[in-house]
């Protein structure tokens, strides 16, 4: 190759450097500035960056300015790139620290979300917590929100279901952020087994009433004996092939298993039973195999698919956090179903839920006093 041949030829200023090849040091020949790693190309031989060159190179942080050079008016990468001695996103400040900055020590800080000097100087978070609104919280991972002071999950939690106010009722299941009975339709929770009492001797039309010893239960009342369409099956138990999904038309014979259900035994013969909370049918195959809390191709309904970034969480379709401003003041934040949601700081720094429809917003989403606006207030 020729830029590598120890010689000079072909488009080159100088031996293995300029034009097409690699840029030449300093004092190597050279007909143009790119022909220089400095961009510097003075009388036909590359010069040494310097401070009056013009060119924003070597350690300079702007045109002659920064590192060794004089202290920039504005672009920076380090505080003593400025004058004013404060670097702030990558430009110089006017002031010691210009609000909403504070000097702590010898840097300037932001005290609404520096988790060293969250609030003030000198006032660090916890471990595992973040500092969001110049306050502490916890950070919730896992799929876990924060409620109050701690982290749950409000998917199952049934004393914060679906949101951090809401309560099951005694007796009840938190399913995908739904309150749910505890047994599936036509049984009753009976100290924690779920029974028909229509049908079971141990639980003859209530959890505490029980049949004689060889006697059944039909329609909730207890028979003296096996009387007909009752049959002695499973050594003189008495029981209703009608119904009994494991005597289902005949002593031993059971029901399969289904996917997300109970067997169950009805006219014409074996069925299942209602799909358990937050599982349904999609695929009419006759088991309940769609977890719609999380199946993403059947999200909180039967055939609705979230989008290719988009995750199912808690049956809503979730996409990534557009950007903005507001997450400096705004937490649990999450996009879904359209919407951007949010708690965000008022003027009084007191969080309060607002949301906005997600669209396109070139200059990004702003909290504007508990509010999110597109495009700044």
């Amino acid at each position: 190759m020729q830029c590598r041949d120890g010689r000079l030829n072909g488009a080159e200023t100088d031996v293995d450097c300029g034009g097409r090849c690699s840029p030449c040091a300093p004092g190597r020949l050279c007909l143009f500035e790119s022909d220089c790693g400095s961009g510097v190309c003075t009388l036909n031989r590359c010069d040494a960056p310097r401070c009056d060159d013009g060119m924003r190179n070597g350690t300079e942080t702007g045109v002659d300015c920064g590192g060794p050079c004089v202290a920039c008016t504005g672009g920076c990468v380090r505080n003593s790139d400025c004058g004013s001695g404060v670097c702030f996103d990558g430009a110089c400040s006017a002031g010691p620290c210009a609000p909403p900055l504070l000097v702590c020590g010898q840097t300037c800080v932001d005290a609404r979300v520096d988790p060293a000097h969250c609030g003030g100087c000198g006032m660090p978070c916890p471990p595992g917590e973040a500092c969001v609104g110049a306050m502490c919280r916890p950070v919730c991972s896992g799929g876990t929100q924060q409620c109050g002071t701690v982290c749950v999950d409000v998917a199952s939690d049934p004393n914060a279901c679906g949101s951090c106010t809401r309560s099951c009722l005694p007796g009840q299941l938190c399913v995908g952020g739904d309150c749910v009975p505890r047994c599936p339709p036509g049984q009753v929770d009976c100290g924690g087994v779920c029974v028909s009492t229509d049908r079971d001797p141990l639980h003859c039309g209530g959890c505490s009433r029980s049949c004689p010893p060889g006697g059944g239960c039909l329609d909730g009342q207890c028979t003296p004996a096996c009387a007909p369409p009752l049959l002695a099956c499973d050594g003189g138990a008495c029981v209703d092939p009608r119904f009994d999904p494991l005597n289902c038309g005949g002593c031993g014979v059971a029901c399969p298993p289904v996917q997300n259900a109970l067997p169950a035994c009805g006219p014409p013969g074996c069925t299942r039973s209602a799909c358990l909370p937050g599982f349904a049918d999609c695929d009419g195959m006759g088991g309940c195999e769609a977890e719609l809390a999380v199946d993403e191709l059947n999200c909180g309904v039967c055939m609705r698919a979230c989008s290719g970034s988009e995750q199912c969480v808690l049956g809503r379709c979730c996409g990534p956090l557009p950007m903005g401003s507001y997450q400096m003041t705004c937490m649990g934040c999450e996009a879904c179903d359209g919407q951007l949601s949010c708690l965000c700081e008022n003027a009084m720094q007191m969080l309060q839920p607002t949301s906005i429809p997600l669209q396109p917003c070139a200059g990004g989403f702003t909290n504007c006093n508990g509010v999110l606006q597109c495009n700044g207030c």
